[in-house]
C-alpha cells in the first residue's frame, strides 16, 4: 500500500492534471491557437509520448518520433489548412491510439497479454480462469482506447465544438477511472479468492518481484 506521502503526491498530480485539462478545454472552445497554448498542449504530450516510446523502442527512436510528431502537429494547421482546434485534439488521439497498440500488441499469438503480465507479477502463479479473464480485460482496454478515438472523431464532425472538447478534455480521465472501478468491482465479486488491492498493479513496476506464499513457506 502506498505511503501517505505517495497518496498526497498522487492527489496533487491529479488536481494539477484536472486544472490543465480545464485550461485546454477553454482554449479549444475558443477556437484560437496561439504559440503559448500550442506549447502548453504539446509539451506535456511530447514528454509523455517520448518516455513511452523510449521504453519500447529506445531513446533514438523516441527523439525522432516525438520530434516528427511535434513538427507535423504544429505545422499541419497552417500548411494543410486544417482547423487550429485539431491541435487541441492531437494529444487525446495519439495517446489513445498508442495505448490501444500498447495493450493490443500483447494479444498476438505467442505473447502474454499485458494485464496477465501485471497479475502474474503481483500474484505469482495464476489459475486458468484468471489467465482467461486477464486476457479478456486486456482486450477490453484495447477496445476502450479505440472507442475513445472513434467517439472523439464523431463528436468533432457532427457535434458542437464544446461537446467534443468536453469529451476529450474533461470526461477522458473520469471515463478511464469509471472503467477501472467497474472492472475492479466485478473482479472482487466474481473472483473472491483472487483478492488484490486497488493499488496492487503498481507492484508491476517495482524492481523486485513479490515473494509468493510457497517460497515463504519453503
Amino acid at each position: 500500500m502506498p505511503s501517505r506521502g505517495s497518496r498526497v503526491g498522487a492527489i496533487a498530480i491529479a488536481l494539477a492534471f484536472l486544472g490543465y485539462q480545464f485550461f485546454i478545454h477553454k482554449g479549444a472552445t475558443s477556437g484560437e491557437l496561439t504559440p503559448v497554448t500550442a506549447a502548453l498542449v504539446l509539451i506535456p504530450f511530447v514528454i509523455a509520448a517520448g518516455w513511452a516510446i523510449a521504453v519500447e523502442l529506445g531513446l533514438r527512436w523516441a527523439l525522432f518520433i516525438t520530434a516528427s510528431m511535434t513538427v507535423l502537429g504544429v505545422s499541419s494547421a497552417g500548411i494543410l489548412g486544417l482547423p487550429p482546434t485539431l491541435i487541441f485534439g492531437l494529444p487525446h488521439m495519439v495517446t489513445n491510439l498508442f495505448l490501444m497498440w500498447f495493450f493490443g500488441r500483447t494479444l498476438r499469438n505467442g505473447r502474454e497479454p499485458l494485464i496477465t503480465s501485471i497479475a502474474r507479477r503481483v500474484h505469482g502463479s495464476l489459475t486458468a480462469d484468471i489467465e482467461i479473464y486477464t486476457r479478456r480485460i486486456t482486450y477490453v482496454w484495447s477496445l476502450f482506447f479505440l472507442l475513445q478515438v472513434v467517439v472523439s472523431a464523431g463528436l468533432y464532425i457532427f457535434a458542437p465544438l464544446k461537446a467534443w472538447s468536453m469529451f476529450i478534455n474533461i470526461l477522458n480521465a473520469p471515463l478511464i477511472a469509471l472503467v477501472f472501478l467497474c472492472e475492479y468491482s466485478y473482479r472482487t465479486l466474481r473472483y473472491r479468492d483472487h483478492r488484490s488491492s486497488i493499488f496492487s498493479g503498481t507492484q508491476f513496476y517495482s524492481r523486485d518481484k513479490p515473494v509468493s506464499k510457497s517460497s515463504k513457506s519453503g
